[in-house]
């Protein structure tokens, strides 16, 4: 002990090997926590009644003797309850009394033991919790198709495994059966993407010490389809459809409407030369636009005007009517329904990317996107600058200028599609000689 140069004696412990920061490192610590308990999540939303979001934390000790803290988080209900032995003398939801109570039960015994050495949680267990803590922040439509994933892939072929024994090898061989089954891009994806962030919440309770998704490889070996038809295959492919149907299809090529633009229609939405995109068919149910910009008023170029007017005299006069009505009254014709049974029948009769399927089944690349993507091609060939093919194809902000301020459909917008028309129109006229003169030298013979 040697003083300083203000007279304060200072221990010297430099020569000792004694680690100051380590001291109390083991000394019991208060585990008196209330935990958090509200009836809304962060960035997700309000819960329905009787349920509520818990969190809290999990004190795991490290085989060094360290201590490090964990962050949990559970949704309570009256199921819950149940499963933990709670007797409810009451019938409908949970009161936020006795969720406190279940909350200071999850705390005791989460932090009774090492979580790390003791839990027995299933895979399936954090992936159902996992939907149900993300569903208040999806959309109807994404939360409709994340649930379908990862109950379909992931619980139905993961769900009895312990996490603590999923391995990154087990994992990687687990994506490996879908890349060689030639899975798609988006799929693929989101296999990844799920299985990182379920693990992840297992990694955050101290159920696992590592994420072993965290690395996974899923790149797909499928190509990606970017088929845009010709001219020509537009007018075979019209050639192979009447009546409502070849109005639906041409809409499609000509004004490159997304499927659930287009079944979304109503009759009030004719105006004249004017066809007002404002709503899209979501889960059967008719909602706003995909973004601000997809709203639009459309120009009908003359003939296309021509063939619409007389359809809209075979359909009902309720302006609210749709005008691609299923045969179920009141309802609009489904986008699948119509894939499926008109749009790629005729493109295989049509000859126009066609993959046998065996069994004398065959099936057509031809769908939504590729029509949309084949607009876009042939419409911005004959455009004279890409903002009128931004324009046709409502992709970007400027088309909010149109839509608040100028109610006219641009010049340059109105002669790139009268172009688009004419070729279409000429090049039917052409197939017509064709046939025409088939005919008559078969009739000469």
């Amino acid at each position: 002990m040697q003083p300083d140069e203000r007279g304060h004696c200072v221990i010297d412990f430099s020569g000792s090997g004694l680690n100051l920061k380590r001291i109390g490192l083991h000394l019991p610590r208060p585990r008196s926590q209330r935990g958090e308990l509200s009836e809304q999540m962060p960035k997700r939303g309000k819960l329905a009644r009787g349920r509520y979001w818990a969190r809290w934390r999990i004190y795991i000790r490290q085989p060094d003797g360290g201590e490090t803290m964990k962050r949990a988080e559970k949704i309570i209900d009256r199921d819950l309850a149940e499963q933990m032995g709670f007797v409810l003398e009451y019938s409908g939801p949970l009161t936020k009394t006795d969720a406190r109570k279940i909350l200071e039960a999850l705390i005791r015994e989460s932090n009774a033991k090492p979580a790390a050495f003791t839990a027995k949680t299933t895979f399936g267990d954090l992936a159902r919790e996992y939907i149900e803590l993300n569903k208040p922040n999806w959309e109807a439509s994404t939360s409709r198709v994340n649930t379908q994933i990862i109950e379909d892939h992931l619980i139905a072929k993961l769900g009895m495994r312990p996490v603590r024994e999923l391995s990154e090898p087990e994992l990687q061989r687990f994506i490996n059966v879908y890349i060689e089954s030639e899975s798609s891009r988006s799929l693929l994806a989101k296999l990844g993407l799920f299985l990182r962030a379920i693990l992840n919440a297992a990694a955050d309770r101290g159920l696992i010490q590592h994420n072993p998704a965290r690395r996974l490889r899923a790149k797909s070996r499928r190509r990606p389809c970017n088929l845009a038809n010709t001219l020509e295959d537009c007018d075979l492919l019209l050639a192979q459809v009447s009546g409502a149907d070849h109005l639906a299809v041409r809409l499609l090529i000509q004004l490159g409407l997304r499927s659930e633009e287009l079944f979304a229609l109503r009759r009030k939405d004719v105006h004249g030369s004017g066809l007002v995109i404002d709503e899209a068919i979501v889960d059967g149910e008719a909602k706003d636009t995909k973004t601000v910009a997809s709203a639009a008023m459309m120009y009908l170029t003359p003939d296309l005007e021509l063939e619409l007017k007389h359809y809209l005299g075979t359909l009902p006069a309720d302006p609210n009517g749709w005008l691609f009505p299923s045969t179920r009254k009141g309802v609009p014709t489904r986008p699948g329904n119509f894939l499926n049974r008109v749009l790629k029948p005729a493109a295989v009769k049509a000859g126009l990317s066609v993959r046998e399927l065996g069994k004398g089944k065959a099936t057509s690349a031809v769908n939504f996107q590729s029509l949309r993507r084949t607009s876009s091609t042939l419409f911005g060939a004959r455009a004279k600058d890409p903002k009128s093919t931004q324009a046709h194809m409502r992709h970007t902000d400027p088309y909010v200028t149109l839509k608040h301020y100028q109610r006219e459909v641009p010049a340059e917008v109105k002669a790139a599609a009268l172009a688009f028309e004419r070729d279409l129109l000429e090049q039917k006229r052409r197939r017509e000689e064709v046939l025409e003169a088939s005919t008559k030298n078969l009739t000469i013979i």
